[in-house]
């Protein structure tokens, strides 16, 4: 229903990208904002701000021929 107004809320931790005639625009903060879209204006998607954690774990040989397996 808000989008049929023209209005959306953005959540906290998050960016709404804006495009204009297929176009990107802006990023629309966190917040309230008013998108209308009778000038061809549209939310393309929205992109989290959130850290993400990603542990690798690899494999390597010290000096002394030593292998180890550390999680980065």
């Amino acid at each position: 229903m808000g989008l049929a107004l023209g209005c959306l809320q953005v959540e906290q931790s998050t960016v709404a990208i804006k495009e204009v005639f297929g176009k990107h625009d802006d990023g629309l903060e966190p917040g309230f904002h008013c998108v209308p879209w009778f000038f061809c204006t549209q939310v393309a998607g929205y992109l989290s701000l959130r850290v993400q954690q990603l542990d690798v774990r690899c494999e390597t040989k010290t000096k002394d021929n030593v292998f180890g397996d550390p999680i980065l």
